[in-house]
């Protein structure tokens, strides 16, 4: 449903262009300017300030739905790639995230096709979870979330987990993971 500030923002962009129309380029470009803003999809503020102490604990909370894919409609499309982060930390229930990737990739880099995404809200700011059958295994860095989250709800053709490792200085394996979404291009 359209809200009243997105309809008002097409009415004047109507006007803008009418006005163009007439060669009234200034009056024109406010308007359509001003009408820009009004459509423009708007942001949820959240205070920084404003104390919560339901936000600082918050459990799972969905926000919006999640990706869906779909068989390839053009062969136009890109490849996006989003870092986890937190793969060396624990999850709440104990289970070592690096413990999870080994299992999941069997010591082999490898692609994990099975995986979804948790938002909720931590510390006044939406954070994902990435989760595949074996658990949780990081969130995505904060800096990807809203790229990440303006694909909730549209199809896409793929989304998988690339997992990599590399031997650190004690000999063991440790494993990094990269989400992985292939989009048709808009």
């Amino acid at each position: 449903m359209w809200s009243p500030l997105r309809i008002l923002g097409i009415l004047i962009l109507i006007a803008g262009l009418v006005l163009f129309c007439q060669y009234q380029y200034i009056p024109a470009l406010i308007s359509i300017l001003i009408g820009a803003i009004f459509v423009g999809k708007p942001k949820k503020a959240v205070p920084d300030d404003e104390e919560s102490p339901d936000l600082e604990n918050a459990e799972l909370v969905r926000v919006d739905t999640p990706l869906k894919k779909v068989r390839a409609v053009t062969t136009d499309f890109r490849r996006l790639t989003f870092p986890v982060d937190g793969v060396t930390a624990n999850n709440d229930d104990g289970s070592s995230r690096q413990q999870i990737l080994r299992a999941l990739c069997a010591g082999e880099d490898k692609a994990v096709a099975d995986v979804w995404f948790d938002d909720f809200l931590y510390a006044h700011k939406v954070q994902i979870r990435v989760r595949t059958e074996e658990g949780c295994v990081g969130l995505i860095r904060q800096r990807d979330v809203e790229t990440v989250r303006g694909y909730f709800g549209k199809p896409v053709r793929m989304i998988y987990l690339e997992i990599d490792s590399v031997q650190n200085d004690d000999g063991e394996r440790e494993y990094s993971a990269e989400v992985v979404i292939i989009a048709n291009r808009e």
